[in-house]
């Protein structure tokens, strides 16, 4: 649905405007409300309500854009603020904590103050941090691996939802609302909550450290995003997918031994070695030289048993998937999660397919290029700081190394990763 955006002037000297806005605040529309709120700023009138009483979604770039025009209208001695708001809107606001800061005080209802823990023992005192230890560096083919510590990687549990079924227009989705604590992993095809059901807007997902990515099944559609904050959970429904709770433990960086890229399915077949397991849990942060991969643009509402996305027909898959005809995103960062498996079999037989040398289904999230510090052991804090960034592609991995035909395979140029054993049950419906 798109943005509308009426004006209504107020104040004795015109100086004053009420801005009604319609629709939904995402990735696509966030623009419209900065815009308008610059024409009138530019008009001279500085301050500017905004009635959101009719907006049914605001996704992180719609809380970027409410930032972003105050910010502006402050900077111009005026104010930008909310002076109304639907359900889904004073809910994202008081729940990530920015009520106070982006909406006017009567539009607010406060709740009741978060009770104040009793004052434990004072911690002990922190040394004085002495030199850094070296990081430890070993060359495993063309990979080097950077600080590889496996000690930590506890196995985790994961769970398939739903099925395949439903890409031949046969299966049923349950449409429930799935909440995303920082502690859950996934990837899938489905939607933020607010977004309206899987089967109409979703498309490729993933889930990571109380941030969710989505990318709407339509063509040329834009990313959007919801970043957890404060009490804000992200909140998704999801058509199949796989999900784990837990942050992956086991921890290297990696890069490439002189100019040579890292192949992804080489990367997962040394990390697969080192678990010793049948399957892996994987969470990476990488700087890109190349990725291939496929993205729904159609919305499996439409799905039949003649033509769906599985139909084995390249006639059929065009109409549904958008394909990188060779490798893209050079130069960019993305957050890759998923799973890589020495074989299909058992709960992971429809899930993980053929990926170069390995088996794996893996999801990336491309942002413009962010540096990767080396050494980095903290996933949380590298996720978050992406989080805060517009996501320019939400993408499902593909690894084709076939030659001349072959598309390629996805290679990095250097990154951090994070690693478990996971075990696998499902479907659950």
């Amino acid at each position: 649905m798109a943005l509308t955006i009426e004006a209504s002037i107020t104040g004795s000297a015109g100086d004053r405007v009420d801005l009604v806005a319609r629709g939904r605040i995402d990735s696509e529309t966030a623009t419209e409300l900065e815009a308008a709120v610059d024409e009138q700023l530019r008009l001279g009138r500085h301050t500017i309500r905004l009635d959101l009483g009719e907006v049914g979604f605001l996704s992180s770039a719609g809380i970027r854009s409410l930032f972003n025009v105050h910010r502006a209208a402050k900077g111009a001695g005026g104010s930008c603020l909310v002076s109304r708001s639907s359900e889904p809107i004073h809910r994202v606001l008081t729940l990530s904590r920015l009520a106070p800061l982006l909406m006017e005080p009567g539009a607010i209802d406060r709740p009741a103050p978060l009770p104040v823990p009793a004052a434990g023992p004072a911690p002990l005192p922190v040394p004085a941090a002495g030199p850094a230890a070296p990081l430890r560096t070993e060359q495993v083919g063309e990979v080097i691996l950077v600080g590889f510590d496996g000690s930590a990687a506890a196995t985790l549990a994961g769970v398939i939802v739903g099925t395949a079924a439903w890409t031949s227009g046969m299966g049923t989705i349950d449409e429930t609302p799935r909440n995303v604590p920082r502690e859950a992993f996934g990837i899938g095809i489905g939607a933020l909550a607010d977004d309206g059901p899987a089967v109409t807007s979703g498309g490729e997902l993933l889930a990571a450290c109380g941030s969710v990515f989505v990318r709407p099944p339509r063509p040329f559609g834009v990313p959007d995003s919801l970043v957890g904050s404060g009490d804000l959970v992200p909140s998704i429904r999801v058509a199949t997918g796989l999900f784990w709770e837990g942050t992956p433990r086991g921890h290297t960086g990696f890069e490439g031994a002189g100019a040579a890229p890292v192949a992804l399915d080489t990367l997962l077949g040394i990390l697969l070695e080192r678990a010793g397991a049948e399957a892996i849990a994987v969470l990476m942060v990488a700087e890109v030289l190349g990725l291939v991969g496929a993205e729904l643009i159609r919305p499996i509402a439409e799905a039949t048993a003649d033509d769906h996305p599985a139909a084995g027909r390249a006639e059929v898959a065009a109409r549904w998937l958008s394909f990188s005809r060779e490798p893209c995103h050079a130069g960019r960062t993305a957050l890759v999660v998923g799973i890589a498996t020495r074989g299909a079999r058992g709960a992971l037989a429809d899930f993980a397919r053929p990926f170069g040398t390995v088996n794996a289904h893996l999801h990336a999230t491309v942002f413009p290029h962010r540096p990767i510090r080396r050494g980095v052991t903290d996933p949380e804090t590298i996720v978050s700081g992406l989080g805060g960034m517009s996501p320019l592609a939400v993408m499902h991995l593909l690894a084709d190394p076939a030659p001349v035909l072959g598309s390629g395979r996805p290679e990095l140029v250097r990154g951090a990763c994070w690693f478990a054993p996971l075990e696998v049950r499902g479907p659950r419906q």
